[in-house]
C-alpha cells in the first residue's frame, strides 16, 4: 500500500470519527427538554419567501442591518471600532515575528503536525458539516431551538463569508507561504484591489496567493461559535468550548502557514460581529411576533348573554 493511499485512509478515518462525535454531541443537545414543539414545522416555515421567519428574508435582513450598522454607531461602538483597528495595525507591525514562531511549530512538535491540519478544518469543511449534522439531528427530534441555532449559524457563516471575500478582493494581501516564495516583503505585500485579475502583474502566481486578509476559516469558526455561545449561554460549558475551538482554528491558520496574525484577528472579529448581529436580529423578530400576538389577544371580542326583567339579549365587549 502506497504512502498516499495510507494518508487518504487515515484522513477518512479521522473524518468519520469527527462526524460521529458531532452526531453524538448533537443528540445530547437535542434530547434536552427545551423548546421542543411538534407543531414547529407546521407553523414556522423556514422555506417562506414572505414571512420574516423564512430563511431567505431573514438572510437579506441580516445583510441590510450589517450594511447600515456603521451609520447607527454610537460613541461606544466607534471607540470599539477604533480599538479593533489599532490592534490590527499593531499585529501587522509584528506579523513577521509571529510568523517566524508559528511556521516551525509543526516541525518542532509532532502533535502539532498531526492535529493542526484537522483543527484548521473546523473553520472549513468540518465546521460546515457540524452545523448541518446538528441541524439534521435537531430536526429529527423536532427540537425547535436546535433547528433555529443551526439556521442562525448558517446565516452567520454566509454573511461573514461574503464580507471576507469582499475585503480579500480589495486588499489583495500576500499569504505567508506565497510571500516566502515570491516577494519576501515584510508581513506580505499588499497588492490592492482585484490583483488576482491583473494580467500584467510581473509575479505570476495563483489568485489564492493574494487573499490573505482576513482569515476566512477563522471568520467561519467564530461566526459558528458566537451563535452557539449566544443561543446556549445558560449552559456554561457551551460558550467555553465554542470559543476555545474557534481560537484553536485561528492558531492553526498560523501553524499551517496560511495566514498572518493580523488576518486571524480580523477574521475572528468579523465572525464574532456577524454572529452577534444574526442572533440579535432573530431575537428582535421573536419579540416583535410576541408583541403582535399579545396586542391581538387584548382586543379579542367577548359575547355575553344577559337578562333584564322580561328582556333578553347579547352584549359584545371589545
Amino acid at each position: 500500500m502506497s504512502e498516499n493511499t495510507k494518508k487518504i485512509i487515515n484522513v477518512k478515518k479521522k473524518l468519520a470519527l469527527l462526524l460521529t462525535l458531532i452526531v453524538l454531541s448533537s443528540l445530547c443537545f437535542c434530547v434536552f427538554p427545551q423548546n421542543t414543539s411538534i407543531n414547529f414545522y407546521k407553523t414556522d416555515s423556514i422555506f417562506s419567501f414572505h414571512s420574516q421567519k423564512g430563511f431567505v428574508p431573514a438572510l437579506f435582513a441580516d445583510f441590510g442591518e450589517q450594511i447600515s450598522a456603521p451609520f447607527k454607531f454610537k460613541t461606544k461602538q466607534w471607540l470599539l471600532t477604533g480599538a479593533a483597528i489599532g490592534i490590527t495595525a499593531a499585529l501587522i507591525h509584528v506579523d513577521n515575528e509571529i510568523d517566524d514562531w508559528a511556521k516551525v511549530q509543526k516541525q518542532n512538535h509532532s502533535w502539532v503536525n498531526k492535529t493542526s491540519p484537522i483543527i484548521t478544518e473546523l473553520g472549513g469543511t468540518y465546521g460546515i458539516l457540524s452545523v448541518v449534522a446538528f441541524g439534521s439531528v435537531s430536526a429529527v427530534f423536532k427540537n425547535e431551538k436546535g433547528v433555529q441555532t443551526s439556521l442562525l449559524a448558517s446565516q452567520a457563516m454566509l454573511t461573514s463569508g461574503v464580507w471576507v471575500h469582499i475585503i480579500k478582493a480589495f486588499t489583495g494581501r500576500e499569504r505567508p507561504e506565497a510571500d516566502y516564495v515570491y516577494s519576501k516583503s515584510e508581513g506580505g505585500k499588499w497588492y490592492g484591489p482585484f490583483v488576482q485579475y491583473d494580467q500584467d502583474l510581473p509575479v505570476k502566481k495563483p489568485g489564492s496567493s493574494f487573499d490573505s486578509f482576513p482569515s476566512g476559516h477563522t471568520a467561519t469558526a467564530f461566526s459558528i461559535a458566537t451563535v452557539f455561545a449566544s443561543q446556549y449561554k445558560d449552559t456554561r460549558f457551551i460558550p467555553l468550548i465554542s470559543y476555545s475551538l474557534a481560537s484553536l482554528v485561528g492558531v492553526s491558520r498560523l501553524t499551517e502557514h496560511k495566514h498572518w496574525a493580523s488576518d486571524v484577528f480580523a477574521g475572528a472579529l468579523l465572525g464574532y460581529v456577524t454572529g452577534k448581529q444574526v442572533v440579535a436580529n432573530f431575537n428582535k423578530n421573536q419579540q416583535s411576533n410576541v408583541s403582535k400576538m399579545s396586542s391581538k389577544s387584548n382586543i379579542r371580542p367577548e359575547f355575553t348573554f344577559f337578562q333584564f326583567g322580561n328582556q333578553f339579549g347579547f352584549s359584545i365587549t371589545m
